[in-house]
């Protein structure tokens, strides 16, 4: 019996030795030591009128560690150099890094993209678990740590303070020493870490060591949808405090029911860590936009033991102040200065508040009252040239893009930001949807899983939304908080809204899963349009409803995205939604002929890795717009106008914004014949009131109404005034609107006079021909395979049908080329049956050629009806097997000279657009150049088409050239390479150009004369399809057009 106990005790001594024996960062239950309290994000200033310069110069109790810093990097924790945290350790070989940086962008290990798999193996909490797959990067590099150190000097002034450490982001785990001394340990990669440092601090130089660790426990709950990088990538700042001072406030400003007068609701936390009790004076001031005062100073006295907080609360009524909202971001500047028991000032803290109120009623989101629209989008923190490090510079672009384009709202996806990015959304006008960082994806998104349910991680998880409502409370940007992303169920998800809640009940929770209960808001994932109001009757629950992610924007996408819209606009309880995403991920690198591209997930070796699937933005990474982010801010206007009476010249102007009328903009109109104005005004000046309509009438009469012209007008919205965001003159809205159209009657071309013709029956094919230009269509083609104009032949390849297109990532995610592969050669290896030739009149030539294509029972029928005058009428007559699968696309492709490259059309444009993705492309003349009538999207893909184009030149420099006319539309694009350069393959092997930076260019031009292709889809990039009625399904077409000699001597 005694030996069976002596057992039992060694058991249970070697299990606590081996818990003892288990590192921080593999212990879940440890994710913060000597850590202070979080707090909001805020400056501490000498005096006032420091305070109120804060931005021209800093404050003397700030001292930025940022720069440069000796650095060692290991593959793994056994490798770490032990005592490099000594001052007397020999650091003088390492190399130095800059901090804030990633250190696989500084050249230190491997940046890794993974979607939802771990880059380590699965095996919670522990991360240096060999991989089963030995090709893994984490199997040689084992959880690397990076050790960083450097000295600093403190001002003399601060002698006889509190003197804080403060870290903004380090990714992942990290310990931290001061002058040999231990000091602390942290995770969470995207929160402040503060730590009181004082005591460890000796007058003089002093050391700081730094000891990140790539992955830690922690790491399983933040498994985004990114990079996966490393180091201390946000800033490092010394904070003086007096031993008397201000630890925390919280602003509030709630309104009266009719949202005009408000309460101004100020809680502070003064702490006393003075060797002895203090008295202290608290005051509030509240100034204008013109620095005058809105009240009278509020002030406090409170007495202070030592080594303890208390809070202050400070109330005043503020009569109709200005709100703030993301359309008009009024901002008062607020004061609280602590002052010692003999009126001394201790320390100024400004702060730009806001007067506003979100919040939920019934089935609504409610801003300062009104309902809410969420015109929003996804947005990772990324630069492609310093990785997650983000500046205040980018930071501003970003936010002037969205502006520019409407766009009004933005969910950290998914983790707080950098303190900066809210402060420029207070100022610049933005809404935020703030997340903690919270995903445990690799488990499970939808359910009770290991992470959302283990005991061990309840702390550590409702620590992450402790901390993030207490740094980011005072913005008055924010609207609510989300308790992170695909993290699963169960009780620590739970937990996290508990404390929410009952800490900060003013702010409104969400949690994405369709019917997770922690949510006050419904807010699901990629629910298509037409699927939304069906969905909400079976999950809303009297909810309000936004998509949390939606219009996943991969690739040559966004199409459809006005159907949400239409059904946004027209439900309650729909709020809108974000889409998902920003800024495309990719990496600047060089590829093997020195060419720029952006590097995906493989490029540098990584694995596990998903490929491009991180490349979804609206913008590239240097933040060049995509194409669909013109669609995305037409639907987002907040201007529609919509025809009462075209005929008589009657519109109605809808303001949608909640809060300002339209005297900020100015409007005008142009009437256009064939694309050149000839009619033009300004709409009368008004102020619409918000959500208010106004009749106007516009006088777009015409002296004559040739019949074979189209009519057009379109109304755009300018700003009167530059913006912080956008100069005086941008266009904010516009529609159009087609008045009469003659293009059914354009073809009716009179040629009677044209020079006659000859025609040569040759061998393999026949030549037509006079003086002025030869046309040769071959026998086994059946194509136009010559057109030769004053000696030059324009055609490098011959005109041929084509059904295929590039695939689109939507293509390739939803198995486009597997399912419509029937007809990616199907026009390529088509079957000649006949061609006949006959020649009615001296100067026509009418050639009928007949095929069979290898897709079932598919026949492709073309009459060339040639001119003397070197016009050649096409009319195509495709009769697709119904059997089969839909079309891409059903047009024509050819190539012709290079030299060809200015490229003039009246069709919709500037821009490429596509059948479901035209709405905010409005026909007129356009012109361009060959190299920029395609868009280089990170993977290779179809693009650069033009819809309802009414005809097209391609000129050399001299004029010289061809035109194509529709009969009466056609889609055209144009690419200075072959297309087999676009179709990037995944399946079944990876083949093609994988970047756009490794195309190569041809010499001559690749031209696709279309009828129509269908749609690029645009509800997400793994399996929804083109919606239908913008398919082409297999059926019978037919459609003409005609190609005419241009500049010919």
């Amino acid at each position: 019996m005694r030996r069976l106990a002596a057992f039992f005790f060694l058991f249970a001594l070697l299990g606590v030795l081996g818990f003892a024996q288990t590192p921080d960062w593999e212990n879940p239950r440890v994710f913060g030591i000597n850590r202070e309290a979080p707090r909001a994000t805020f400056t501490p200033f000498p005096d006032e009128a420091s305070a109120l310069k804060r931005r021209e110069q800093p404050s003397v109790f700030m001292q930025s560690l940022n720069g440069m810093w000796k650095f060692h990097w290991v593959k793994s924790p056994e490798e770490r150099p032990q005592d490099f945290y000594q001052p007397n350790y020999d650091v003088s070989a390492w190399k130095e890094i800059r901090v804030p940086a990633n250190w696989e962008m500084e050249g230190y290990g491997t940046p890794i993209y993974t979607n939802i798999i771990y880059p380590f193996e699965r095996d919670a909490p522990r991360v240096t678990t060999a991989p089963a797959d030995h090709s893994w990067t984490a199997y040689l590099q084992r959880d690397p740590v990076g050790s960083y150190r450097r000295d600093f000097t403190l001002p003399d002034s601060w002698n006889g303070r509190e003197t804080f450490l403060v870290f903004d982001g380090v990714n992942s785990a990290y310990y931290l020493w001061i002058n040999g001394q231990k000091v602390g340990y942290s995770q969470d990669t995207r929160m402040m870490a503060e730590f009181n440092i004082t005591k460890y601090l000796k007058p003089g130089t002093n050391t700081i060591a730094v000891e990140v660790y790539r992955w830690c426990d922690g790491s399983y709950i933040e498994d985004q949808d990114f990079w996966r990088m490393s180091g201390i990538y946000r800033n490092v700042t010394l904070v003086s405090r007096a031993p008397l001072h201000i630890r925390d406030f919280q602003v509030q400003t709630p309104f009266d029911a009719q949202y005009r007068d408000a309460i101004l609701k100020v809680r502070v936390d003064v702490r006393n860590l003075g060797a002895s009790n203090s008295a202290a004076t608290l005051e509030a001031q509240l100034l204008d936009d013109n620095s005058k005062p809105v009240f009278a100073i509020l002030a406090k006295r409170v007495q202070l033991e030592q080594n303890k907080e208390t809070s202050i609360t400070l109330e005043q009524l503020v009569k109709a102040p200005k709100q703030w909202s993301a359309e008009i971001p009024n901002l008062y500047q607020l004061l609280l200065t602590l002052k010692d028991a003999d009126g001394k000032t201790l320390e100024v803290i400004p702060w730009k508040i806001g007067f506003r109120q979100s919040e939920i009623k019934g089935d609504q989101i409610l801003f300062n009252g009104k309902k809410l629209m969420i015109k929003g989008v996804n947005r990772h923190e990324f630069d492609p040239d310093l990785g997650q490090v983000v500046t205040r510079e980018r930071m501003i672009q970003d936010i002037r893009i969205m502006k520019q384009n409407n766009i009004n709202a933005v969910r950290t996806s998914h983790y707080p930001n950098v303190p900066e990015w809210y402060e420029l959304a207070d100022e610049y006008g933005l809404y935020i949807l703030d997340e903690a960082n919270v995903e445990s994806h690799g488990y499970d998104s939808e359910a009770q899983q290991r992470i959302s349910t283990g005991e061990d991680y309840t702390d550590a998880i409702v620590d992450r939304i402790h901390r993030t409502i207490e740094r980011d409370k005072n913005h008055p940007s924010i609207i609510g908080f989300s308790l992170g992303n695909e993290a699963g169920w169960g009780r620590n998800m739970a937990a996290e809204r508990d404390w929410a809640k009952a800490h900060h009940p003013e702010f409104f929770i969400i949690y994405q899963p369709h019917d997770s209960v922690h949510g006050d808001a419904l807010s699901p994932m990629y629910v298509k349009p037409q699927e939304i109001v069906g969905y909400y009757k079976e999950h809303g629950q009297g909810r309000p409803f936004f998509e949390i992610e939606y219009a996943h924007a991969m690739g040559n996408g966004t199409g459809n995205f006005q159907q949400y819209w239409d059904v946004f606009d027209s439900e309650r309880w729909a709020h809108g939604g974000f889409i998902w995403d920003w800024v495309d991920q990719g990496i600047r690198r060089k590829n093997a002929q020195g060419r720029e591209i952006w590097a995906y997930g493989g490029d540098f070796g990584d694995k596990p890795n998903d490929d491009n699937f991180v490349t979804n933005g609206l913008v590239l990474p240097d933040r060049t717009p995509h194409p669909g982010l013109t669609e995305v801010k037409h639907s987002y206007a907040n201007i529609k106008v919509e025809a009462v009476d075209l005929a008589a010249g009657e519109f109605r102007i809808r303001n949608k914004y909640n809060f300002r009328d339209l005297s900020f903009v100015r409007g005008t109109w142009v009437l256009e014949e064939n694309g050149n104005a000839i009619k033009a005004g300004e709409i009368p000046a008004s102020s619409v009131a918000p959500l208010a309509t106004q009749e106007v009438t516009i006088d777009l009469s015409r002296p004559a109404i040739r019949p074979t012209a189209d009519y057009l007008v379109t109304i755009r919205y300018e700003l009167r005034e530059s913006t912080p965001w956008a100069p005086k003159g941008h266009v904010i809205a516009w529609d159009q609107f087609a008045l009469e159209s003659g293009r059914e009657l354009s073809s009716a071309v009179r040629r009677e006079r044209a020079p006659t013709l000859k025609i040569e029956d040759m061998e393999h094919q026949f030549a037509v021909y006079n003086d002025r230009f030869s046309i040769t269509i071959g026998k086994e083609s059946g194509s136009i395979e010559s057109f030769t104009l004053d000696g030059k032949n324009l055609i490098t390849a011959p005109l041929s049908p084509n059904f295929w297109r590039a695939p689109t990532d939507n293509d390739r995610g939803n198995g486009m080329p597997q399912r419509q592969a029937i007809w990616r050669l199907a026009g390529q290896n088509r079957e000649v049956q006949s061609v006949k030739a006959e020649q009615p009149q001296p100067n026509l030539v009418r050639i009928a050629t007949e095929m069979k294509l290898p897709a079932g029972n598919s026949t492709q029928k073309y009459t060339y009806t040639i001119h003397g005058d070197g016009t050649v009428e096409i009319a195509s007559t495709l009769h697709a097997d119904p059997s089969l699968p839909d079309l891409p696309r059903v047009g024509m492709q050819m190539r012709v000279l290079g030299s060809l490259r200015n490229v003039e059309w009246f069709g919709r444009g500037p821009d490429e657009n596509y059948w479901d993705r035209n709405l905010a492309s409005n026909v007129g003349l356009y012109k361009n150049t060959m190299d920029k009538m395609w868009f280089p999207y990170i993977e290779p893909q179809e693009t650069g088409n033009r819809t309802d184009v009414r005809w097209v030149t391609f000129t050399d420099d001299q004029g010289f050239g061809f035109k194509a006319t529709g009969e009466p539309l056609l889609n055209f694009s144009a690419w200075p390479f072959r297309m087999s350069e676009i179709e990037h393959e995944k399946s079944p092997v990876n083949i093609g150009r994988k970047h756009a930076g490794d195309i190569e260019m041809s010499d001559d031009i690749t031209v696709n004369l279309d009828y129509k292709q269908m749609g690029v889809a645009g509800d997400d990039s793994w399996g929804a399809p083109v919606h239908k009625e913008f398919t082409l399904p297999a059926s019978d077409y037919t459609y003409r057009f005609r190609l005419e000699p241009v500049g010919v001597k």
